[in-house]
């Protein structure tokens, strides 16, 4: 059995290094660096398919019985991931906004 914190640490640095290129992705676009933007983006979305991968483990792990008890990591570590998502979505919109308005 996988380390329920470690898989729950993976969720968290694949999400924050998605927010991160999200963020990347937005001081691009307002410095009307589109391409740059578009490769944060992209980066972003790789990030968090590998959060949702790892994710997916640990689902797996809690239906079929391997996880005790819930801890207070596995729902930071799904905090940030939501976050992420969020944020990686308005990322999306406002990048396209700017390219409308250049």
């Amino acid at each position: 059995m996988e380390d329920m914190e470690l898989i729950c640490l993976q969720i968290i640095s694949n999400a924050g290094e998605a927010r991160s290129e999200s963020m990347a992705a937005l001081a691009a676009a307002r410095n009307s660096r589109f391409d740059e933007a578009g490769e944060h983006l992209v980066a972003a979305g790789e990030k968090m398919k590998e959060a949702h991968h790892v994710h997916t483990r640990l689902i797996t792990m809690d239906a079929s019985g391997e996880l005790d008890k819930i801890g207070l990591i596995m729902i930071h570590s799904e905090d940030i991931m939501m976050g992420a998502e969020i944020t990686l979505a308005l990322a999306k919109e406002m990048v396209e906004m700017y390219k409308s308005r250049a």
